[in-house]
C-alpha cells in the first residue's frame, strides 16, 4: 500500500500577542496544579561527572624536538590541551612514544628552546666547522639537547622535557605570567625564542612584553642531569603604545658580538611599526639600555599573517597573501625594503588565502654561509621554496605545489637524513595531514590537492597499521600462522598452513621490508602437510609439528634437516612448542590410547645440528585433547591441555618429564553450550619475591572466553590454584587467543580483542580492547574476518629498537603489521565528492543518511563568484570503497539519482520519519533546509527511499513532497503519529498532513529566538534556542502550544536531552556550560524552573547532546554523549549523592597533588577544598580526567596520599590529624558498604566508570 501524503501549513494567522506566545489562538492555559519552588537545599542532590571521551585531533603545532635525547627522532604534536610526542622510526614512519595531557588549561602558543653546549648555528658559520670539536662543552649523551615551552591561557609558561630515568617523567618549570601586566587570558600568544637561546620574549595583547633571559646550556644541562629544570637568570618588562601583533628574535651578524635583537610589529592609530629592541647580553638585561629602532610599514603590509627572520644580515620578511617585504640590517633607515611578489600559478592569480607558516630545512654548514632556505605554506597547502642570499635578499622562489590539507599553523621540516630528501609534516585544520617528501634535486612538486571530504567512524583501540599485504590463492584457505624470529639475521619467518599444505615466508625487517616465500627444498620443512605447531630454537632452528613427526630445519642449503617420525598408527591431534623453542609437546592418538609425549631440542653448539630428545615415559590421558599450551611460569615449565568436554589437563614439566598436578572443569551456563577448549594462553604478572599470579584464558568454540587465576609459589611448584571467574561472551564462533606477554589478544567471528588485566586489580579483573586493523592507502579498509594470528618482537640491524609486530590472515590475505602498545582513538574514514555537514543514520534502511556540500568557484568575475551546493547521498557504514556521488540530471546511468539542493542552500537538519495512520507505518528522510535569501528562506524535503529490489545494496530516492517556509528551517521532530514540529525562524510550526482525518489546527508558537534543538515528550515540547538554553512548552488540549517552564537564566542554547523520569534536562549553551535543571517546584507565576542542580564549565562549548545506548555502572543509567566543534567527544553521567560525594572528596585529593595535578593554579587548589558552599551548582561537577590520572596510578598511590601527614593536613587544614582519611573511609563505606581493603575497592570502582570503550 502507498502512502500518499500531502501536507499543509497551518495559515500564518497574524500573532496577537508578543514573543513568548503562541499564535493564531486567543490565550488559553490549562489549569494544573503545581508544586512552589523548593529551597535550594531541599532540591535533589545531583551531581555531573565529565569525561573526554575522544580528545580534539586539532594539532595546533607540530615541533621537531628531542625531548628524550639526541639519539630519538622526536616531534612534538601539540593540541588544545595534549601534547603528543612520536618518534620517527625505520625511515619514516611516526610512531607513538608518551603523551601529557595533565595541563588543565589550553595550549596558546609552542616554541623549542635548543640547550645543546655546540655552538649555534650562526657560531659555527663565523668560526667554521672544525672549531666546534674545540669548545670544550660536552653534553651529557642521556640528557635532551632541547627543551619544549608551552604559553598556557592560565597565564604561565612551561619549561619541559622527558627524563628516561626512573621508569620516565616529564620534567617540568612553570612561572606565572605577572596578573598586574596584562590580565588577559591572551598574555603569552605571542612568544619567540633567542636563536642562540639566551632569552624568550612574551608579549601581552598590548601595551607590555617581557622578556626572559636564560641560564646558559651547560648550567641547564646540569640541571637537566639531576632531573631538575630552572632555566630562568633574570627579567624584565617592557612598555610599549599599541597592540602587539608579532614578535619574532633576529639573527645578530658576526659583527654583533652578544648583542640580542627582538623584533615586534605594532598597531597604533590605523598604522603598523617595526619595532626593533637591541642591546648587550654581557651586561646583562636589567643593566642594560637597549637600543630603539622604528619604521613604519607599508599600508599594503599592515597586517602580515607571519613575519620569517632570516639568518643573513638581520634581515626579515613580511609576508602576505600575494607578496612578501624584506628588511636588512635590522630596520637600517638608510636601506630601502625590497617588495617581491609571490610566484602565483596562472589559475591561482586570482585567489588569495594567507600565509600561515614558514619552515627551514636543515643543510650543511657550508651552504648555510651563504644561503637561508625557507619553506613557505598557505592556508590552502600551497608551498613556496623561497632561497635567500647572504645579503639577505630573496634570489630564488619556486612554487612547489599543493599539500593534500589546509593548513593553520601545524606545519614544520623533519630532521631526519631519508636519502637527501626534505620530509615535511602538516596536519590539516580540514583535512587528516600527513607526512610528505620532497626529493632533493628534483622537479619541484610535492602532492596535488583532492577536494574531498569524508566521514570519519571514530573507534577506541589497539591500532594494527597494515605494513605489507600478501595475496596468495593458497591464503585463502590457510587457519593457521606463526611468526618465527630470525635470531641470526634479524628477520622474521612467517609459516602458514591450511588443512592440506604448509608455506612459509621470510619477511626481511629494515628500510624496505622485503617478502618472499621460501622453497621447501631450502627450508629443511615439510610443506606437503598440515602443520600444528611451530617454533624456533635458540639456534635458529625452526621446529615443525606435524600430525606425523617432528621436524628441524635450518632453512639453509648446506644444512640437512632433522625428522623424527612417529610410529604408523600413531597422529599428533594436539601440540604446542613453549616460547623459547626448547620444549614440546603433542598428545599423539594410537590404537593404544593417547599418550602426551615430551621432546626436548637440545644444541650443542660450535656448528653442531641440534637434536630431538624424548622427556620422561609418555603420560596417557582419557581426554579428547583439541589444543595445548607449555609455559614457564615462575621457575617451573607447565602444560596444559584443553580438551573437547571442557576440562584443562595441568602438568609440571622437568627432567624427569610429565607430573600430573590437577584436572579443572570450567563452568558455564547451559547444559546445551559447548564446553570445548579450541585455545588457551596465559598473561604472567610477578607480585611479591616468591610469588607468581597468572591468568589462563581459555577461549572456547561456543564464542566465551574464561579466565582462570592460577596462583603458585615458585619455590614450590607441586601445586598450583585454579580459579574461575567472570567469563565474557564475545560471539557464537570459536575464540583463538594468544599471549603477547603481560596480555593477549583473542579473536571470535569478526571481532578482535587485546585482554589485559586491569591495573593495580585482582586478577579477576581484566579489560577487552579491541584490536583494530588500519591501512593507510585504504583509509575505509578493515577486514571482514580474521582467520589466524601471531605477533612477533622483531629486532634488526637497520631498526630502531624493537617492533611489536601482528602477522594475520584476514579476507585470504597475509597482514603484516605494527602494532601499538596503548588503546587510544582509531577513525576510519569513508571519503565523500565534498564536505559532509549533516547525517543520520536510517535504522529502517541501514544505511548512513549524508549531506554534503560542494563547491566551485567562477574566476572569469570579478570579484571571484564561491558557489556552494547541497547534496543528499546515502552511505554503507560498512562500505570500504570512496563515495561517488551523482551530480545533476546528467548523472550516470550506473549511479542512482540523489537530491541537490539550490545554490547557497544549506541542510540544517535530517532525520527519519515514520508516520502511523490506520495501523500502518510508512518510511520517509525528511530533509530541512535553509536560505539567507529568496522568498522561501526554509524548506523541508520529504524522500521516499527503499533499496532496489533488484540490486539491494544499491538505494533509490525520490522526492515526495516538498513544504516551503517563510524562515530558515533549524529543527524539526516529530509529534504524535502524524505531525511534525518545524522550527522555521522564531516560530514552532506544526505540520501535518491532511490526511490525518482532524478538523483541529495546532498553533505556532512564537520563540525569543530561533529553535535550535526540539525534544518531544508528549504533551511537551523542549526547546533549546539560540537565546535560551531551555523552553519547556505544553500542547493544551492537542492543539494549542502555550509556555509551561523556562529557564531562568538567558544562554546561548545549543543542545539538551531530556530524561523522562526523573525530570531532568541536561542543557549545553555557548562558553562550555553544561547544566542539569530539574522540574520540581515550577512556580505557576513566572514559570521559571528551579536554579540548575549542576553547572559544568568544559573548555570548549558542546554543540550537540546525544543519549547513549549502553548503560552506565552508576546508580543512574543513562549516559550522555556530548560532541564539540573542535572534534571533541565527552561522556557525561549523573551521580547521586553517595557517589558525588566520594567522587569529590578524590578529585580534592588529586587537585591538591601536585604529581597529579601539576599545573592547576593555586587559586583553584585553594577553592577547591575551602568553598563555604559545598553544594553550589559548580561545585557538582566531577571532572574525571583529572580522576583517571589517579586511576592510572593505581590504590598504592591513593593509599600514599591518605597517608602522607604533610599532604592530609594541606588538604584537611583545621580539621585535626586523619581527618580525610576518616572522610575518605566514610565516603567509600556509604557507597559501597563495608569492605577489608576500602581503597582497592574504590579504586575498583572508579576504574569501572571511568572505562572506555566504543
Amino acid at each position: 500500500m502507498a502512502l500518499v501524503i500531502q501536507l499543509e501549513q497551518v495559515p500564518p494567522d497574524s500573532p496577537s500577542g508578543g514573543v513568548g506566545q503562541n499564535v493564531g489562538q486567543p490565550p488559553l492555559r490549562t489549569e494544573q496544579p503545581r508544586q512552589e519552588q523548593l529551597p535550594r537545599h531541599d532540591q535533589p542532590k545531583k551531581g555531573l561527572l565529565s569525561q573526554t571521551m575522544i580528545p580534539s585531533p586539532i594539532i595546533q603545532w607540530i615541533l621537531p624536538a628531542r625531548l628524550r635525547s639526541r639519539h630519538h627522532n622526536d616531534v612534538a604534536f601539540i593540541g588544545e590541551r595534549r601534547l603528543q610526542i612520536k618518534e620517527a622510526v625505520s625511515g619514516i614512519h611516526l610512531e607513538d612514544a608518551i603523551a601529557k595531557t595533565d595541563f588543565d588549561a589550553n595550549i596558546v602558543a609552542a616554541k623549542v628552546i635548543n640547550v645543546d653546549t655546540q655552538l649555534p648555528l650562526e657560531s659555527q658559520m663565523k668560526l667554521g666547522a672544525g672549531t666546534t670539536a674545540a669548545t670544550g662543552l660536552e653534553m651529557h649523551d642521556d640528557s635532551p639537547p632541547q627543551i619544549l615551552l608551552l604559553s598556557l591561557d592560565s597565564r604561565e609558561l612551561v619549561f619541559l622535557y622527558y627524563s628516561c630515568f626512573g621508569g620516565g617523567q616529564f620534567i617540568h618549570y612553570h612561572r606565572a605570567l605577572p596578573a598586574d601586566v596584562s590580565s588577559f587570558e591572551t598574555f603569552g600568544r605571542n612568544v619567540a625564542v633567542d636563536p642562540r637561546s639566551r632569552a624568550i620574549a612574551v608579549g601581552a595583547p598590548c601595551d607590555y612584553f617581557g622578556v626572559f633571559m636564560l641560564k646558559k646550556p651547560a648550567v641547564l644541562q646540569s640541571q637537566m642531569a639531576e632531573n631538575c629544570l630552572d632555566p630562568i637568570s633574570e627579567e624584565r618588562f617592557f612598555r610599549v603604545d599599541g597592540d602587539i601583533l608579532n614578535m619574532e628574535f633576529l639573527y645578530p651578524t658576526p659583527e654583533d658580538g652578544d648583542r640580542i635583537i627582538l623584533l615586534l610589529l605594532i598597531a597604533l592609530d590605523l598604522k603598523t611599526y617595526a619595532v626593533c629592541y637591541d642591546w648587550d647580553n654581557t651586561h646583562g638585561l636589567r643593566n642594560s639600555t637597549p637600543r630603539i629602532t622604528k619604521r613604519v610599514v607599508p599600508p599594503e603590509y599592515r597586517l602580515p599573517s607571519i613575519v620569517i627572520p632570516c639568518t643573513m644580515a638581520s634581515s626579515f620578511i613580511l609576508a602576505t597573501s600575494t607578496s612578501m617585504i624584506s628588511y636588512k640590517n635590522r630596520l637600517d633607515p638608510g636601506i630601502q625594503p625590497i617588495q617581491y611578489p609571490l610566484s602565483i600559478p596562472d589559475q591561482e592569480s586570482q585567489r588569495s588565502p594567507l600565509c600561515t607558516r614558514w619552515a627551514r630545512p636543515v643543510r650543511n654548514l657550508f651552504h648555510n654561509k651563504r644561503h637561508d632556505d625557507i619553506y613557505l605554506c598557505r592556508e590552502d597547502g600551497t608551498i613556496f621554496y623561497l632561497e635567500i642570499g647572504s645579503e639577505g635578499d630573496v634570489q630564488n622562489q619556486f612554487y612547489l605545489g599543493r599539500l593534500d590539507c589546509d593548513v593553520d599553523t601545524a606545519f614544520d621540516i623533519l630532521d631526519v637524513a631519508h636519502e637527501g630528501a626534505d620530509l615535511i609534516l602538516a596536519a590539516g585544520n580540514m583535512g587528516d595531514g600527513g607526512l610528505f617528501i620532497q626529493p632533493a634535486r628534483d622537479q619541484p612538486d610535492v602532492a596535488s590537492t583532492v577536494g574531498h571530504g569524508g566521514l570519519a567512524e571514530l573507534r577506541h583501540g589497539i591500532e594494527a597499521q597494515v605494513g605489507l599485504v600478501v595475496s596468495v590463492e593458497e591464503l585463502l584457505s590457510a587457519g593457521n600462522i606463526w611468526a618465527i624470529a630470525d635470531v641470526v639475521s634479524g628477520g622474521v619467518y612467517i609459516l602458514t598452513s591450511d588443512p592440506e599444505s604448509s608455506l612459509l615466508f621470510y619477511l626481511q625487517t629494515g628500510a624496505e621490508e622485503e617478502i618472499c616465500a621460501v622453497d621447501e627444498s631450502e627450508s629443511g620443512l615439510d610443506f606437503s602437510t598440515h602443520t600444528l605447531a611451530a617454533g624456533c630454537a635458540p639456534c635458529g632452528t625452526i621446529v615443525q609439528v606435524t600430525e606425523k613427526a617432528i621436524q628441524l630445519g635450518v632453512a639453509n642449503e648446506s644444512s640437512p634437516s632433522i625428522r623424527v617420525d612417529y610410529h604408523p598408527d600413531q597422529s599428533v591431534a594436539a601440540a604446542a612448542i613453549n616460547e623459547s623453542g626448547t620444549l614440546v609437546i603433542t598428545a599423539a592418538r594410537s590404537q593404544q590410547g593417547i599418550h602426551l609425549h615430551l621432546t626436548a631440542v637440545i644444541s650443542y653448539g660450535d656448528g653442531n645440528l641440534p637434536q630431538l630428545h624424548g622427556v620422561g615415559s609418555p603420560v596417557s590421558i582419557n581426554e579428547e585433547p583439541i589444543c595445548a599450551l607449555v609455559e614457564h611460569l615462575g621457575s617451573a615449565h607447565f602444560v596444559f591441555i584443553g580438551s573437547g568436554d571442557g576440562n584443562v589437563l595441568t602438568y609440571r614439566a622437568d627432567q624427569g618429564g610429565l607430573t600430573f598436578l590437577c584436572s579443572t572443569t570450567i563452568e558455564v551456563d547451559g547444559d546445551d553450550m559447548s564446553k570445548a577448549i579450541e585455545s588457551l594462553a596465559t598473561t604472567t604478572i610477578a607480585t611479591s619475591r616468591n610469588s607468581v599470579k597468572s591468568t589462563l584464558l581459555c577461549g572456547l568454540r561456543s564464542g566465551i572466553l574464561i579466565p582462570f587465576e592460577m596462583t603458585f609459589d615458585s619455590s614450590n611448584t607441586s601445586t598450583i590454584g585454579m580459579r574461575q571467574v567472570s567469563p565474557q561472551r564475545l560471539g557464537q564462533t570459536s575464540v583463538k587467543v594468544q599471549s603477547r606477554g603481560r596480555f593477549a589478544l583473542a579473536t571470535c567471528g569478526k571481532g578482535f580483542w587485546q585482554v589485559s588485566r586491569m591495573h593495580d586489580g585482582d586478577l579477576s579483573e581484566y579489560a577487552l580492547q579491541k584490536v583494530l586493523i588500519t591501512d593507510q592507502n585504504d583509509p575505509a579498509y578493515y577486514p571482514n574476518a580474521i582467520h589466524s594470528f601471531t605477533t612477533s618482537n622483531v629486532f634488526g640491524p637497520n631498526l630502531q629498537g624493537h617492533v611489536d609486530s601482528l602477522c594475520c590472515i584476514a579476507d585470504g590475505q597475509l597482514l603484516i603489521c605494527t602494532l601499538d602498545q596503548a588503546a587510544k582513538v582509531v577513525p576510519r574514514r569513508i571519503s565523500l565528492p565534498g564536505s559532509a555537514s549533516r547525517v543520520a543514520y536510517s535504522k529502517h534502511l541501514k544505511s548512513l543518511v549524508v549531506a554534503y556540500t560542494r563547491t566551485k568557484l567562477e574566476t572569469d568575475t570579478n570579484p571571484i563568484r564561491r558557489i556552494t551546493y547541497p547534496y543528499i547521498e546515502f552511505v554503507d557504514p560498512d562500505s570500504t570503497q570512496q563515495v561517488v556521488g551523482s551530480v545533476g540530471p546528467e548523472h550516470d546511468d550506473s549511479q542512482q539519482w540523489r537530491p541537490q539542493g539550490a545554490a547557497g542552500e544549506k541542510i540544517t537538519h535530517i532525520m527519519e520519519w515514520m508516520p502511523k495512520k490506520d495501523g500502518e507505518e510508512y518510511h520517509f528522510i525528511v530533509i530541512g533546509t535553509a536560505r539567507k535569501t529568496g522568498e522561501d528562506r526554509g524548506r523541508v524535503i520529504f524522500l521516499l527511499a527503499y533499496r532496489d529490489p533488484s540490486n539491494p545494496s544499491q538505494i533509490k530516492c525520490s522526492v515526495k513532497h516538498i513544504h516551503k517556509f517563510d524562515g530558515p528551517v533549524h529543527t524539526i521532530a516529530p509529534y504524535g503519529d502524524l505531525t511534525l514540529m518545524v522550527g522555521s525562524g522564531n516560530y514552532i510550526i506544526p505540520l501535518i498532513p491532511n490526511f490525518a482525518g482532524t478538523q483541529s489546527k495546532m498553533t505556532r508558537y512564537l520563540l525569543m529566538s530561533p529553535a535550535v534543538s526540539i525534544t518531544v515528550r508528549e504533551p511537551y515540547l523542549y526547546v533549546s534556542s539560540s537565546r535560551q538554553s531551555l523552553v519547556v512548552l505544553e500542547m493544551a488540549y492537542g492543539r494549542l502550544m502555550q509556555l509551561y517552564a523556562q529557564d531562568r537564566q538567558k544562554l546561548d542554547g545549543l543542545s539538551h536531552v531530556h530524561f523522562g523520569e526523573p525530570k531532568f534536562t541536561l542543557t549545553s549553551s555557548r562558553g562550555g556550560r553544561v547544566s542539569l535543571l530539574g522540574e520540581t517546584g515550577v512556580p505557576s507565576d513566572d514559570m521559571l524552573l528551579p536554579s540548575a542542580l549542576v553547572n559544568a564549565h568544559l573548555p570548549v562549548s558542546v554543540t550537540k547532546l546525544l543519549e547513549g545506548t549502553r548503560p552506565s555502572p552508576l546508580a543512574f543509567p543513562k549516559v550522555v554523549y556530548g560532541t564539540t566543534i573542535t572534534g571533541a567527544v565527552y561522556r557525561l553521567s549523573i551521580l547521586n549523592g553517595t557517589e558525588w560525594r566520594l567522587l569529590r572528596l578524590l578529585q580534592n585529593i588529586c587537585i591538591s597533588d601536585p604529581i597529579l595535578s601539576p599545573f592547576m593554579p593555586k587559586k583553584k587548589r585553594r577553592s577547591a577544598v575551602e568553598s563555604k558552599s559545598p553544594h553550589l551548582p559548580s561545585r557538582m561537577h566531577i571532572d574525571g580526567d583529572i580522576l583517571g590520572r589517579l586511576a592510572e596510578r593505581g590504590a598504592g598511590y591513593l593509599h600514599q596520599m591518605l597517608n602522607t601527614d604533610d599532604f592530609v593536613n594541606t588538604l584537611a587544614s583545621g580539621k585535626g590529624p586523619g581527618a580525610i582519611k576518616q572522610e575518605f573511609l566514610e565516603a567509600s563505606e556509604e557507597l559501597l558498604g563495608q569492605c577489608p581493603e576500602p581503597v582497592e575497592e574504590v579504586m575498583r570502582w572508579l576504574r569501572k566508570i571511568l572505562h572506555v570503550e566504543f
